[in-house]
């Protein structure tokens, strides 16, 4: 074992044994990020709607005392911890965007341990981290060198493509020592893999001059689930591994009416890029065929195509996270991400999703934190930060 060796495996020992205090200390200040968390939860901010919620972001930002906070031109909120060199930076990066619209009533019940209501798992509390970060580490006395560049990042979810996250990694121009993406679900995540993503829309209409009596003829609904039949016998191969979800049917308005149009959505995910690109063609294949055969229209949208990306395992940045979990109880669970991460990696930055606390009836209205595991969780992603910061996640 070398002495660089040992001073890092001292040095990672040292912050190791902190946890425990930071959970204590954390835990006796936890209005500081419950306030955060409820105010930006009650803001609706439905993907391409962020504005009210990160220019309250922006306002947090200042009362917390950091440097140049900004909104871009890509809508994203960012703000700057200042370091003691400021030589690098480290990204800490939460998406602002929820999957429910402004019209979902956004009101969260605070309980005695939990919080439930619409997007406070997804992402609220991880929001809220992010923007509490400035008191928590001055009420734990943790100074950095590098500097901290707070993002509240927009357009992440839905079609929006990861375009406020692309964004800002594609115009900063700072010299980047690691990102982190803060999640609220699930404690225990460990995402250090962009996993390849194929998200379509198809889109079928009833023609004006459709034939009614025709063989097979039927509304957008019976149409459309024939077509999901048709999808869901496409052979998708177990390795490289892969999976088809089906996110959204619309179609109707009434019991007795044949509805014109309808509209399914669903994302395909496979660890090969070949398998992303041979589904996308496969899929406008069926789509023509399907409209020819049946005398539909039938459109598909790729909403969104992304490609696999990764750090290794053996990585210092995934072994030292994943020694920082064991040491704080939580066991990690290896899940690749679709989400940030995914731009974070592509744009040349190692980086990892971490998840804060447990998580019930996810993306549902009545979505459900608990915060007793919050505080440890909020003590991994400190912990962690301070590893990057002393150069123990390089390789």
């Amino acid at each position: 074992m070398t002495i660089e060796t040992q001073t890092k495996e001292t040095t990672l020992g040292n912050l190791l044994k902190d946890i425990p205090r930071q959970i204590e200390s954390l835990r006796s200040v936890r209005e500081t990020f419950l306030t955060d968390a409820v105010l930006l939860g009650e803001v609706p901010s439905p993907t391409f709607g962020e504005e009210k919620r990160t220019r309250l972001v922006i306002d947090r930002f200042r009362e917390n005392g950091l440097e140049d906070p900004t909104l871009d031109e890509f809508g994203n909120a960012s703000g700057i911890i200042p370091g003691t060199s400021g030589e690098s930076a480290i990204l800490v990066m939460a998406h602002a965007d929820s999957v429910f619209s402004s019209e979902t009533r956004h009101v969260l019940e605070v309980g005695s341990d939990h919080i439930t209501g619409p997007g406070i798992a997804d992402n609220a509390i991880g929001l809220a981290a992010v923007v509490a970060l400035p008191k928590l580490l001055n009420h734990l006395n943790i100074q950095f060198k590098d500097d901290l560049i707070l993002v509240a990042n927009v357009k992440s979810l839905g079609r929006a493509n990861l375009e406020g996250a692309r964004g800002f990694l594609d115009t900063m121009r700072r010299p980047v020592r690691a990102g982190v993406c803060v999640e609220g679900a699930t404690q225990g995540r460990l995402s250090y893999s962009g996993l390849g993503a194929l998200r379509v829309e198809i889109t079928l209409n009833i023609p004006k001059d459709y034939d009614w009596a025709s063989f097979g003829a039927a509304g957008a609904i019976s149409h459309l689930n024939r077509l999901i039949n048709q999808l869901m016998e496409i052979p998708l191969p177990k390795e490289p591994k892969s999976k088809m979800t089906f996110g959204g049917l619309t179609a109707g308005s009434s019991f007795n009416t044949s509805p014109k149009t309808g509209r399914l959505r669903f994302e395909i995910t496979s660890e090969g890029d070949e398998v992303i690109d041979s589904m996308e063609n496969q899929l406008k294949e069926i789509c023509e065929q399907f409209s020819l055969e049946t005398g539909t229209e039938v459109g598909m949208e790729t909403v969104a195509k992304r490609q696999n990306c990764e750090i290794p395992f053996t990585h210092p940045l995934v072994k030292t996270t994943r020694s920082i979990m064991h040491e704080a109880g939580i066991t990690p669970k290896v899940d690749p991400s679709t989400g940030d991460l995914n731009a974070l990696s592509r744009a040349g930055h190692p980086g990892v999703t971490l998840g804060l606390t447990t998580v019930e009836n996810l993306r549902e209205e009545n979505e459900t934190i608990h915060l007793e595991p919050l505080y440890t969780g909020m003590a991994q992603l400190i912990t962690l930060l301070q590893a990057i910061d002393v150069e123990l996640c390089e390789e």
